[in-house]
């Protein structure tokens, strides 16, 4: 791993996305693709990471879907379609929260890291949703690096 990738990362890991919304049927599709250096988070040294998508409007939560858990892996392939239906007109007031989960059946679950998309979202988090806002149903994927949880 290069010294560069790992200060990108801020050693939380990265989320590989894609969003597509359309705007003629109101839903938004949201596609958990990939997971990558994901920190290791228990005495084994790996994650049994999977994620948790949270839709929120005008900061309620309104929905919410989770992936099948990925055992003892860093780097997790998800590939997992979630299609939400937006209760208003336009992205202006929806944001989804991802959370990377350790599941684990001893304990509460982890978060491993946090990404949320949206209008006030900054960095690349504010990019992607731009694009999607401005290129209705083109399903766009970027990775993001993942926050403390």
């Amino acid at each position: 791993m290069s010294t560069k990738q790992s200060e990108k990362s801020s050693g939380r890991g990265e989320l590989l996305i894609s969003l597509c919304y359309q705007s003629t049927t109101n839903t938004l599709t949201v596609v958990v693709l990939k997971a990558r250096h994901l920190p290791k988070a228990d005495i084994s040294g790996l994650s049994d990471p999977y994620v948790k998508v949270n839709l929120y409007h005008a900061k309620k939560r309104i929905s919410k879907k989770k992936t099948h858990v990925k055992k003892c892996t860093p780097n997790a392939v998800f590939n997992e379609l979630f299609v939400f239906d937006i209760p208003c007109e336009g992205l202006e007031e929806i944001s989804i929260e991802f959370l990377v989960l350790d599941s684990d059946r001893g304990s509460r679950n982890e978060i491993v890291g946090r990404l949320t998309l949206g209008a006030s979202a900054e960095g690349t988090a504010g990019e992607h949703w731009k694009e999607i806002c401005e290129f209705p149903r083109r399903q766009i994927a970027k990775w993001h690096a993942l926050c403390d949880g």
